[in-house]
């Protein structure tokens, strides 16, 4: 769009006509009851009603995702409260869930697990274009019984739109937006064979640009996806059923962060602010992911039981190719990393379970897993400085995994549900498993080679059992109370590509993770159905929580018990050798209150206000950090290490903080609403979403980062039967910028720059969507 007013002023004036039709129009009659729909949910591996599970789950229709205009998977975060989903700059994507948040570069199990049609994949295969879902789940608390992957805070599950083969039908979605957005989504349903066999074909071309320009190479940064999907249901019988879903998305993406500041005196460049939208990277910046898919499912009921199985097979190859001199801090000079991953993922879970209504209902199941993954990198190593802020003396460092390199995970389960009486339900469950992994790394630089990992700590085996149980009592048929407990688990291990010299084995390996968690809920549907009310209080305990402290300062040299040092507070000179980046234990616990309601105003009106506040802090945890003048808080000097240690220690209870060290607020909310007017033969609406994120706090630089509240507005029209639609769409309508993390930018010579780098702020889009569903 040329003008991003005037598509502001058509919102505003759409807007305005739609709130003013119960005046002037005559509603048309509209499929809408005037009750809170029923939501079915398949949060505990069954088809049940939400307002029965026995936990805090958020679902998110694939009608919700359509009329809020859901286009990425970062944008599921605007309806949950709580969940926070970072798309980082490309890489290194994150998911946060109550205050429990994960670095990726530890190499460990992530906290939140994603699943796509019932089967486990990674954050960087996650973090793409949505298209044609059916629904999204996201269950709190440790996830550590029913799925495949054991967790800490919870898990994420997307469900594809399945194939119908009763009726041939279609769907075409266009969106065209501000800072050239084009979204083009596209469906179509076909059965083959009536009630018996149906394929479904979906597809997604998506490009936007962000309205950054790159100064010095002219490059425009910008998000481009591609992908197919062809889902095929058959069932032969009303007994047995076999879906099989196979999918491709490619996408590449220029991101490279915005210069804030103004350069050093003498060295090039303007001044420069938010508003200027530019980056100044001298070299690419840029990730190319492209990622197949492919689940089967099977169901087999016999007997009043059910046989099912639940396979796939994931393949991932990214392509980084990035100059890590963000901030152009020595100019004329490419700092270039480039990452090439290509992975292959199998999983295999079967399971039997007792059906229909008794007063103890089983199952049992086994699950399997296998992945390997080769990894090289390349990054310049300067070894000689001519002077400041000149280019240095290099050589090319190259980092490998070894051949052979693979995880392996089994596990068998078991959950039992007894209804104790007619309002009474007890369910509890058991998961055994076995983890197996063998991780080498090596570097090469100057023509050696150095393994990473003693042979000893590249294989890496363990068990653990975890487990789960949960008591409901209905006070009626609309309210249920519940009190459930469950525990989580994360394997340890060593933290790769660490080759300082001398270095203690204790500092390179870090200890497993156990979880355990207790929640108390109520779930309520009120005035026949127009008002639902529900809300949980939780209490969460990790034991040796994995983090990561970064850019930590060593002194391979160290003696226990030695005497204080020579420099501030008694700190010793750090090795010349550089810093290193290890993974770290230290115990957590997160309290919080979450809280749901939905009221149906009137018929044509529905509101959702949803609620978290989470407390999520280390408690007299000893973590690796920098102390430059020994007294135990950490800060960012790496030139000094404590006496008698290798690397310093800080104790902390602090709050979690993310890859960047930005800590969390505690109080989330969303709130959205629609309103639906009759007017001639259509049916004209305004829908609204509220998003409040709480203030940051950056430990490190003391950079406190404000609340940000966006708000989207939406309006337009449809026919009673919503199959099309025409929607006039504003996100973050009054332009509200959230505040930014500076990172200060270093040269490898540890030369800082003038310049800081940062993501950029959100800012107003505007645009237009047409749906139509055949």
């Amino acid at each position: 769009m040329k003008s991003n007013d005037a598509a502001i002023r058509l919102t505003v004036c759409a807007t305005a006509l739609a709130l003013a039709f119960p005046a002037v129009a005559q509603q048309v009659a509209s499929n809408d009851d005037g009750k809170v729909p029923e939501v079915v949910v398949t949060a505990s591996k069954r088809k049940e009603s939400i307002q029965s599970v026995p936990m805090a789950v958020d679902a998110v229709s694939g009608t919700s995702i359509q009329k809020l205009n859901i286009q990425k998977f970062e944008d599921v975060e605007k309806l949950v409260p709580g969940l926070v989903l970072n798309p980082a700059d490309g890489r290194g994507q994150t998911v946060e869930l109550r205050g429990i948040t994960f670095d990726p570069d530890t190499g460990t199990s992530p906290a939140v697990q994603i699943y796509w049609n019932e089967t486990p994949i990674s954050a960087a295969e996650a973090f793409r274009g949505l298209f044609d879902i059916g629904r999204i789940e996201v269950l709190r608390g440790p996830q550590g019984t029913l799925r495949g992957v054991t967790t800490p805070a919870g898990s994420i599950t997307i469900a594809s739109e399945r194939p119908d083969t009763s009726e041939t039908s279609g769907r075409l979605v266009q969106t065209l937006g501000s800072r050239q957005m084009r979204n083009t989504q596209a469906a179509v349903n076909v059965p083959l064979i009536s009630n018996v066999l149906a394929v479904r074909v979906a597809g997604l071309n998506s490009y936007t640009e962000s309205g950054v320009h790159n100064l010095n190479n002219g490059q425009a940064n910008s998000d481009r996806n591609q992908g197919g999907r062809i889902s095929v249901l058959y069932q032969p019988a009303k007994s047995l059923e076999f879906l099989l879903v196979h999918q491709q998305l490619t996408s590449n993406e220029v991101n490279p962060p915005v210069a804030i500041g103004r350069p050093f005196p003498g060295q090039p460049g303007p001044e420069l602010n938010f508003s200027d939208r530019k980056s100044i990277v001298e070299g690419p910046y840029q990730f190319h992911n492209k990622t197949k898919l492919t689940s089967l499912s099977a169901t087999w009921d016999l007997a009043g039981h059910r046989l099912s199985y639940i396979g796939g097979f994931q393949q991932t190859t990214e392509n980084d190719d990035r100059d890590t001199d963000i901030a152009n801090v020595i100019p004329g000079w490419r700092n270039q990393q480039t990452v090439r991953v290509k992975g292959l993922q199998r999983t295999h879970e079967l399971r039997f379970e007792s059906t229909g209504q008794r007063w103890w209902n089983y199952m049992v199941g086994a699950y399997y897993s296998y992945g390997d993954a080769t990894a090289t990198f390349t990054q310049k190593f300067p070894y000689f400085y001519p002077g400041p802020f000149l280019p240095p003396m290099e050589a090319i460092l190259t980092g490998s995994t070894a051949p052979g390199t693979f995880s392996e995970g089994t596990a068998l389960f078991t959950d039992h549900r007894f209804a104790i009486n007619n309002v009474d339900q007890l369910e509890v469950g058991l998961r055994v498993q076995k983890n197996r992994s063998y991780s080498q790394q090596y570097l090469d630089v100057f023509g050696n080679r150095i393994q990473s990992l003693p042979d000893d700590r590249a294989h890496i085996s363990d068990k653990a059992w975890t487990g789960s149980a949960s008591y409901r009592h209905n006070f009626s048929k609309d309210v249920m109370a519940y009190a459930s407990a469950g525990t989580g688990y994360r394997p340890g291990g060593a933290t790769a590509f660490v080759t300082a010299p001398g270095l203690a084995p204790d500092l390179i390996n870090y200890k497993a993770e156990k979880s355990r968690s207790f929640e108390l809920g109520i779930k309520s549907t009120l005035l026949q159905r127009r008002l639902v009310l529900n809300a949980d209080i939780f209490q969460q305990n990790i034991k040796n929580y994995i983090g990561r402290a970064n850019a930590l300062g060593i002194r391979a040299g160290a003696i226990p018990g030695e005497a204080a040092g020579p420099t501030a507070g008694g700190a010793y000179p750090a090795d010349l050798s550089g810093t290193i980046n290890l993974n770290t234990n230290g115990d957590v616990i997160s309290r919080g209150i979450e809280a749901t309601a939905i009221w149906s105003i009137l018929p044509n009106w529905r509101a959702q206000v949803s609620a978290s506040y989470v407390n999520a802090h280390y408690v007299d945890a000893e973590l690796y950090c920098n102390d430059g003048n020994n007294d135990g808080i950490p800060d960012a000097d790496t030139k000094h290490v404590q006496p008698g240690r290798q690397v310093s220690v800080c104790r902390s209870n602090r709050p979690l903080a993310d890859p960047l060290g930005n800590e969390s607020g505690k109080f989330n909310m969303v709130l959205q609403s629609e309103y639906t007017h009759g007017i001639g033969s259509v049916e004209a609406f305004v829908r609204g979403l509220v998003r409040y994120t709480p203030p940051r706090y950056n430990v490190t630089t003391g950079q406190q980062m404000g609340s940000f509240t966006p708000v989207d507005l939406f309006t337009g029209v449809r026919d009673p039967g919503q199959n099309w639609e025409v929607s006039v769409w504003a996100q973050n309508v009054f332009n509200r910028a959230n505040t930014p993390f500076l990172m200060p930018s270093f040269s490898p010579a540890g030369e800082r720059g003038g310049y800081l780098a940062s993501l950029l702020p959100q800012e107003r889009k505007v645009g237009v969507t047409l749906r139509y569903d055949f």
